[in-house]
C-alpha cells in the first residue's frame, strides 16, 4: 500500500501546476562545502564553496586542502586529480569498517566518519508501464538482496543515462537521471524492492522542451546503481530532498562548521540497458511482492 502512496505522489509532483514565484535571496559569506565518499570502487572528496542562489556556474573543487581517510590506524592522503577535479585514491575500502575523514583548509579543520555496510547485490532491474490514477506511467523497477535481512537498513539509489537524442546535440549528455534513498521497512525477507517513477506516457507522447531531461527516448544507456549507507548518510539525503523544497540546508554530518556529508558504502550497479519504448512491457499485479529468484 506505501509503494502505490509514494507512486501517487509522485505523479502529482509530476503533474502539479507551475507558478513563477520571484525570492529575494540575502547574500551570505560563501562556506566550505564537503562531499566525501569511500566505496569498494574508491575514495573521493570534493571540497568547495558554497555560492548565492543566482549563480548558475559549476563550482570547481578548491586546492590547497589536506585531505586524509583512516580506518584501523592505516592513513590515505588523498591528491587532487584535475581530470575530476576532486581528491582522489584508488584504495578500495572494505565493508564492516569505520572510515574517518579529516580535512584541514585555510586553518580550519573538518571531520567526519562513516561506517560501511556491506554490498546489497541487484538481482534485476527494468522499465515497466504502470496505470495509476488513469495515467499511464513509466517506471523503473529494481530488485536487489538484503545484506542484513533481520535489520532495519538504508540505501541509496542513483539511475544515470547516456543520451545520443538529437535534443541533446551539443548539450551535456550524461547525468543523473533519477536519484534517492530509501530504508527497507515493508519489504519481503531478504530482498530490497524499488519502483522508480520515470515520467508519464503522456509527457512522453507530448515531447516538450521543458521535460526532455525527464524524457527517455529510443538508444539511452541506462544504468542503476544503489549503495548501502548508514543512518546519518540517509539522514543527510532526506533533509536534501526535503530543503530543496523549501530552500533549507541539509543536515551535515561534518563537524567544523561547513556543509555537505562524508558517506562510506558498497556499490552495486545493473547492466546497462538500451531503452526502448516499443519493447516496455505492462506491470501486472502478480508481479506485486514477488522478488526475482524467490520461489
Amino acid at each position: 500500500m506505501c509503494r502505490v502512496i509514494y507512486i501517487i505522489l509522485m505523479i502529482m509532483a509530476l503533474t502539479a501546476c507551475k507558478k513563477e514565484i520571484d525570492f529575494d535571496f540575502n547574500e551570505v559569506e560563501p562556506i566550505v562545502v564537503i562531499e566525501g565518499r569511500v566505496t569498494n570502487e574508491g575514495m573521493s572528496v570534493m571540497v568547495t564553496r558554497s555560492r548565492v542562489m543566482t549563480d548558475s556556474v559549476h563550482p570547481h573543487c578548491v586546492q590547497g586542502a589536506t585531505v586524509t581517510i583512516t580506518a584501523d590506524g592505516n592513513t590515505t592522503a588523498l591528491a587532487y586529480d584535475a581530470v575530476t577535479d576532486s581528491y582522489r585514491s584508488t584504495l578500495a575500502a572494505e565493508a564492516g569498517k569505520t572510515y574517518h575523514l579529516n580535512v584541514d583548509l585555510a586553518g580550519q579543520h573538518y571531520e567526519s566518519s562513516a561506517f560501511m555496510p556491506m554490498a546489497a547485490p541487484i538481482l534485476s532491474g527494468d522499465f515497466f508501464w504502470m496505470t495509476v490514477l488513469e495515467q499511464r506511467m513509466l517506471v523503473y523497477e529494481l530488485w536487489a538482496v538484503d545484506p542484513y535481512p533481520t535489520e532495519r537498513n538504508q540505501y541509496w539509489y542513483r539511475i544515470d543515462r547516456i543520451s545520443h537524442h538529437p535534443h541533446f546535440e551539443g548539450k551535456r549528455n550524461t547525468e543523473p537521471y533519477r536519484w534517492g534513498v530509501i530504508d527497507d521497512r515493508g519489504f519481503p525477507p531478504g530482498r530490497i524492492f524499488l519502483n522508480i517513477v520515470s515520467t508519464s506516457e503522456k509527457t512522453m507522447d507530448k515531447d516538450e522542451e521543458e521535460q526532455w531531461k525527464s524524457i527517455l527516448y529510443d538508444g539511452d544507456s541506462i544504468v542503476c546503481q544503489l549503495m548501502t549507507i548508514d543512518r546519518p548518510v540517509y539522514d543527510y539525503f532526506t533533509s536534501l530532498r526535503a530543503g530543496q523544497r523549501n530552500g533549507a540546508n541539509p543536515r551535515t554530518n561534518i563537524s567544523g562548521g561547513c556543509l555537505g556529508y562524508f558517506a562510506a558504502g558498497s556499490v552495486t550497479r545493473t547492466d546497462t540497458i538500451v531503452f526502448r519504448r516499443s519493447d516496455i512491457k505492462e506491470w501486472t499485479k502478480s508481479q506485486w511482492g514477488l522478488a526475482p529468484n524467490t520461489p
